[in-house]
């Protein structure tokens, strides 16, 4: 499970709990500027989508049926991955850091990407 927040510019990502440390990172700050894709999409949507390829191979952290945390390696890319259980999943494409997608366990993923969407609307 992750922490979500907005800043004016940012979106900070804290893994909560014992994820810290399967995931060997306590906090990950993204420019929203940089975030050029956010929906929430089930497990089997993900695979269907070929994003869940992505994750291939585990290169630090936690690799488990229902817990994955830590970095992980698609064909080439590079993904942090922070997700528990069959809930939905936050899926984040990034540009110019890095990891190339992030895969999150949140609260209420259909909320974290409303407030981005109103972040990204022209005043």
């Amino acid at each position: 499970m992750n922490s979500v927040k907005f800043t004016s510019d940012q979106l900070i990502i804290e893994p909560i709990g014992l994820d810290k440390v399967w995931a060997f990172k306590s906090r990950l700050s993204i420019p929203l500027k940089h975030i050029s894709e956010m929906v929430v999409e089930s497990m089997d949507q993900l695979k269907a989508d070929g994003k869940w390829n992505h994750i291939k191979i585990r290169t630090l952290g936690l690799g488990l049926p229902h817990k994955k945390s830590g970095t992980f390696q698609g064909n080439v890319s590079k993904s942090f991955v922070n997700i528990s259980g069959k809930r939905d999943i936050l899926f984040i494409k990034l540009d110019g850091e890095a990891y190339d997608y992030l895969f999150l366990t949140v609260d209420d993923p259909s909320k974290v990407v409303n407030i981005f969407q109103k972040m990204r609307q022209p005043s």
